[in-house]
């Protein structure tokens, strides 16, 4: 038994997909720019004269950390997109698929030609 949605059910669904995956994109966005800056700053701490010399190493430290974690929200993004390619391949795989089975049914069969016998 296959279960058929309604045209307006899909549009709907992909609508409110593209919304959230684009307030994803401008948080993400956001959280990017957020870190490059404590990125900066935490570089500019550990290298400064007047940070004092034991708390260098700790500014050091969580500049890697948040380079790390920019990482981590860069792979995501790139986890995500891929995720919502394979999406939209499945989407219009199903589509042909449907599609092919349409004029199966309505019986669009190739012609068969029979050789005429000589003699």
């Amino acid at each position: 038994m296959q279960v058929s949605m309604d045209e307006d059910d899909i549009r709907e669904d992909s609508e409110v997909e593209k919304s959230i995956n684009s307030w994803r994109q401008s948080e993400r966005k956001i959280m990017i720019e957020t870190v490059q800056d404590l990125i900066q700053t935490s570089h500019k701490y550990a290298k400064s004269q007047y940070t004092p010399s034991a708390q260098r190493a700790r500014w050091a430290k969580l500049a890697g950390q948040l380079i790390w974690y920019k990482g981590q929200i860069l792979k995501n993004f790139s986890l995500e997109a891929m995720t919502i390619e394979m999406q939209t391949l499945k989407k219009r795989v199903i589509e042909s698929e449907e599609r092919r089975e349409r004029e199966s049914r309505t019986g669009n069969y190739p012609l068969i030609g029979f050789r005429k016998s000589r003699g």
